[in-house]
């Protein structure tokens, strides 16, 4: 009950003024009373946005890295004893193996392989993602002078038994890549060795062959010739047989052939009616045996040559078959990765909870200020037009307690339920459990087959 007096009256409340009472109001037990009256506004926005919060950060899937190490192991044989057929530095054969293994074709093989990314938009760019291939350190001193090399070949992805699976798989591509690789060009060395060294020895046995038809001709008593048309057919014979050597490196084609066999025509027009005679004749023949003799010379230190080139060839291509040469070895299998490598569920359940506290402050005061309630006296001002004398405070009845001790009740249940679910949820997302949705699929069921 307020009682109130005149604007006139000489009457002085001993209560607090109203200034003295609003500042009272205003004070942390003022909270504290809203608190308790807004107790449920405040707890069930609060419940609702923390559960949605922690349920979505504990199904998000985290990251697991699986990875494997490759050594790229020098070869057995001194490279100064065996010089190695596949030349390529270990990075450019890694970086060649990298670009092979990346392509569209074998990404999308293993991806339908293991069953990655089920339903999700560009599988080539997140397996692009996913694949991880870089160099490694590792222990121990250089062997054979040539530095140790290493790398690491690792899978991410949401799913550990996957990720190593994968990750094994990568692994093996890339060992069974590079040991065909260097079969392949070892083969192929000896393959092109062993065509020109096929080709020196035709022209070997065509020039033996055409030395010993010269050599079979017979001879006829000539007079001697004199000496200026000897020179000059000493010139014709050794421009012959330049011409002949030329022929053998170059093609008919070529500038230098041409130019000879120009010079060697010129030569024989001018020497056409002394050429009848026979013993410009044999000159003629005892120069051609002369130019074919140095001839086959350079064709056999040329099939020297070629030979040496291809039995290292071969030596090499033995080597990269049975695994003796310069090899890449899995020294780490990739393992079962046991925690994530990173993961956002814990920012996810700072925000939850963040974003449940504001969301329950931010009802309590909606709350109060739609209220019209008047709860204190300086909440009169502007309603009433006179001062107050006293306040008549709320008489509390039977009733009143005990629905003010059920809601205690309540409230108590309320909150240790809470706290249940979201201390749940939070265990969940925070230590990566799984989250059973089949037990929530159960329960539908069974409300479904009760209902019926």
């Amino acid at each position: 009950m307020l009682q109130t007096l005149g604007s006139n009256d000489s009457y002085r409340s001993s209560e607090p003024a109203f200034g003295e009472d609003q500042a009272q109001s205003l004070n942390f037990s003022y909270y504290i009373d809203i608190l308790k009256r807004r107790f449920f506004y405040f707890l069930v926005p609060f419940g609702l946005i923390s559960i949605l919060g922690l349920y979505f950060a504990a199904i998000q899937k985290p990251s697991y890295l699986s990875e494997g190490k490759i050594l790229v192991e020098s070869q057995v044989i001194a490279p100064d004893l065996v010089r190695p057929i596949v030349t390529a530095t270990a990075s450019e054969r890694i970086q060649l193996i990298q670009q092979r293994i990346m392509t569209r074709d074998n990404l999308l093989s293993i991806a339908n392989k293991f069953g990655l990314f089920p339903q999700q938009p560009g599988i080539l760019d997140l397996m692009r993602q996913s694949v991880q291939i870089k160099p490694s350190e590792v222990d121990g001193p250089p062997r054979q002078g040539t530095p140790t090399i290493a790398f690491t070949v690792g899978f991410e992805y949401g799913i550990p038994e996957l990720a190593m699976r994968v990750a094994s798989e990568f692994v093996t591509l890339i060992v069974n890549e590079d040991a065909r690789s260097r079969t392949s060009r070892a083969t192929e060395a000896v393959k092109i060795l062993t065509s020109e060294t096929k080709d020196i020895e035709d022209k070997l046995e065509s020039t033996q062959a055409q030395i010993l038809e010269i050599a079979r001709r017979p001879r006829e008593a000539v007079p001697e010739i004199p000496e200026q048309e000897k020179s000059q057919l000493t010139a014709l014979a050794a421009l012959r047989a330049e011409l002949i050597q030329k022929t053998s490196v170059y093609s008919d084609a070529h500038p230098v052939v041409t130019a000879l066999k120009k010079r060697i025509a010129t030569m024989e027009k001018t020497l056409t009616q002394s050429t009848q005679s026979p013993a410009k004749a044999q000159s003629t023949q005892a120069d051609d045996i002369e130019a074919l003799k140095r001839q086959r010379e350079a064709l056999e230190t040329r099939l020297a040559e070629a030979n040496g080139k291809l039995a290292t060839a071969r030596l090499g291509e033995r080597l990269d078959r049975d695994q003796q040469s310069e090899r890449l070895q899995v020294i780490e299998s990739p393992p079962l990765p046991q925690k994530p490598i990173k993961s956002n569920r814990l920012k996810l359940v700072g925000i939850a909870f963040a974003a449940a506290a504001m969301m329950g402050i931010g009802t309590v005061i909606a709350i109060e200020l739609l209220d019209g309630t008047i709860r204190s006296r300086h909440q009169l001002t502007g309603v009433v037009a006179r001062h107050l004398i006293v306040t008549v405070p709320y008489m509390t009845t039977r009733a009143d307690i005990t629905r003010a001790r059920l809601k205690i009740i309540f409230g108590v249940v309320s909150v240790v339920l809470l706290v249940a679910v979201l201390g749940g949820l939070a265990t969940a997302a925070v230590l990566h459990l799984p989250i059973d949705l089949s037990l929530i699929d159960k329960a539908a069921v069974g409300f479904r087959t009760a209902d019926r």
